[in-house]
């Protein structure tokens, strides 16, 4: 889709991982092998495409390094492989493209499979100092609290399946806050992806500084949302009150939060009844009309979008002539509006700020216009890669989107996102009690300097 960066992951992987799909596949065998010929030969095709379409394959590795990568991988077929064996091998691959648009998926078939029969680990976890935590119990062990610590799973060492799983996940450059943001918010499915879907899982557990083994069954994912609906309520709902563009005033220190969920006109639209570019418009204008000094602008966990939505948003924001990436068709010149903002600019950011949003980011940094308060970026400052082709292998159907363009977005190479002035991470607490930290920390901020 023209001056569409990101959505793929957003429309395509997500929704597949996170939503059930009513329909019935019966094509999917999980237990089916492959023979090393077939999968060795979807390596070598694979190597092939990454090669004839990516226009920055070897950005961040070299040529000699990425190659010697495949020969090991290769080398590492030794035996028939089941096509999440072979997923999870190719996945390795992302920390060497570096390149979060480029991305290997299971074939169509498993994903339907999964979906609808696969069975998953039954909790929403997080991951803090590389400690893993239950923040939601879906599973049919009720004795099981928020808070628990998780310190092994079917006799691993967490600290091993974290590490196992970081090193598959799509990233930006050297970043490492988009790999725990999918940690964070999809665990349980990229769990699937490296170690398969066991029946049960057997859990050790820190709990009131007791340890303790439970064995947990695992669940289909309409058993884990019915009970997490249950539990939790139906906190996974799309559609919000407030919208994906949303403004709250703040009288007492003359400050304006503006949230924006995403930049995707489209599923702003669709999902939320929101013309993105009316509604900007109509809050900006209500910004200058009661003459806000603050404005702290809430990007977190915005995956990126359209190009044209970052830019109509950035004409409030800059104060003189800026320049929208460096290069390529998508690049402009983008003048002040004339409702723009000329006051103090605070912006939340952390992992899930990705693509089009690190962007947008990076064009304030640049332009030294904002105070960042959060965790780094998830995507790039000064390069971004998109327009993605997609590629079904030849026998394992193992999908693949690569990406076709660059995007540069500042002449200086950075291998990582934007770094906050204020690095704010909420702890478990903040995390089970609902306590917006980098929030609560950014409007404190506002308010000191008021003083």
């Amino acid at each position: 889709m023209r001056g569409h960066l990101l959505a793929i992951y957003t429309s395509v992987v997500l929704q597949i991982i996170s939503l059930p799909v009513f329909c019935q596949d019966t094509t999917y065998n999980a237990d089916k092998f492959y023979p090393v010929s077939q999968v060795k030969a979807d390596l070598h095709f694979l190597k092939a495409q990454l090669d004839s379409i990516h226009p920055g394959l070897y950005h961040y590795t070299t040529r000699d390094s990425l190659q010697a990568f495949f020969d090991n991988l290769n080398n590492s077929i030794v035996r028939p492989m089941h096509e999440q064996e072979f997923l999870g091998l190719i996945m390795l691959l992302n920390a060497k493209i570096c390149d979060g648009h480029t991305m290997f998926l299971p074939s169509e078939a498993a994903m339907l499979y999964n979906s609808t029969r696969g069975r998953f680990l039954p909790f929403t976890v997080a991951i803090i100092k590389g400690k893993l935590y239950i923040t939601e119990n879906c599973s049919t062990d009720t004795s099981i609290q928020p808070g628990t610590e998780i310190t092994r799973i079917n006799g691993q060492d967490i600290s091993a399946v974290i590490n196992q799983l970081l090193l598959r996940q799509i990233r930006d450059g050297h970043n490492q806050t988009y790999p725990l943001w999918i940690l964070n918010h999809y665990f349980a499915a990229y769990y699937s992806y490296a170690f398969g879907q066991p029946a049960s899982y057997s859990l050790h557990l820190i709990t009131n500084k007791k340890e303790i083994i439970r064995q947990v069954p695992a669940l289909t994912k309409d058993s884990i949302r019915l009970t997490r609906q249950k539990r939790y309520g139906d906190l996974q709902s799309p559609v919000g009150s407030k919208g994906a563009i949303s403004l709250e005033e703040q009288k007492a220190t003359n400050t304006a939060i503006l949230t924006i969920k995403s930049f995707d006109a489209e599923w702003v639209q669709a999902v939320h009844k929101q013309d993105f570019s009316s509604v900007v418009d109509s809050i900006f204008t209500q910004i200058r009309k009661h003459r806000t000094k603050n404005l702290l602008l809430d990007l977190r966990d915005n995956q990126g979008g359209d190009f044209e939505t970052g830019r109509h948003l950035l004409s409030y924001l800059v104060t003189s002539s800026s320049l929208y990436l460096t290069g390529g068709n998508e690049s402009r010149i983008l003048q002040p509006k004339e409702n723009n903002f000329t006051g103090k600019l605070f912006v939340l950011i952390n992992g899930g700020s990705f693509s089009n949003t690190a962007i947008v980011s990076a064009c304030l940094e640049r332009d030294r216009r904002a105070t960042f308060i959060g965790e780094e970026t998830g995507g790039n400052k000064s390069m971004a890669y998109g327009e993605a082709a997609y590629v079904v292998l030849p026998h394992t159907r193992i999908q693949a989107y690569i990406s076709t363009t660059a995007f540069p977005i500042t002449r200086l190479r950075n291998d990582h996102g934007i770094i906050p002035q204020y690095n704010v991470q909420p702890s478990l607490a903040d995390l089970l009690t609902g306590k917006d930290t980098a929030k609560t920390f950014a409007l404190k901020l506002i308010k000191d300097e008021e003083k």
